[in-house]
């Protein structure tokens, strides 16, 4: 039994041997851990660029989705247009947070049809103003 334990593990110890006698070159060499992990190594890959869709929050996703609602649309249905939009599945009650957030800074309302994004106010006093706005 003990020489088969033996036989088994032989691949191993050479293994952690062979570790062992790289770590201690790396000592004696003076390479300490923090110098190794600082430096790039030439042969990794770099990381990726961010492509493809831009990450949205949740408050720009709901201000989408209700500038497409119509009328007003119920939490339960924001929360359905957030799922079936961009794949992004929601508790209610972060939507709901986030609706109270935006109602606070002005972009939405809610009423009794439900919540609806508000109109863009209009300076009379800039005419610049006004004619984005009925462009937009």
């Amino acid at each position: 039994m003990g020489e088969a334990q033996k036989r088994a593990l032989a691949p191993f110890e050479g293994e952690l041997r062979a570790i062992g006698l790289a770590l201690g070159a790396i000592e004696r060499a003076g390479l300490s851990e923090d110098r190794v992990a600082a430096e790039p190594s030439s042969f990794a890959i770099p990381a990726p660029s961010r492509r493809g869709r831009r990450s949205r929050s949740i408050g720009d996703m709901i201000l989408m989705a209700l500038q497409h609602g119509g009328a007003g649309l119920a939490v339960t249905d924001i929360a359905l247009q957030l799922e079936r939009r961009w794949n992004r599945s929601l508790p209610v009650t972060a939507i709901t947070l986030e609706l109270q957030q935006l109602e606070a800074d002005g972009a939405v309302t809610r009423g009794l049809a439900g919540w609806t994004r508000t109109a863009e106010t209009v300076d009379p006093d800039h005419p610049e103003d006004s004619e984005v706005a009925q462009v937009a």
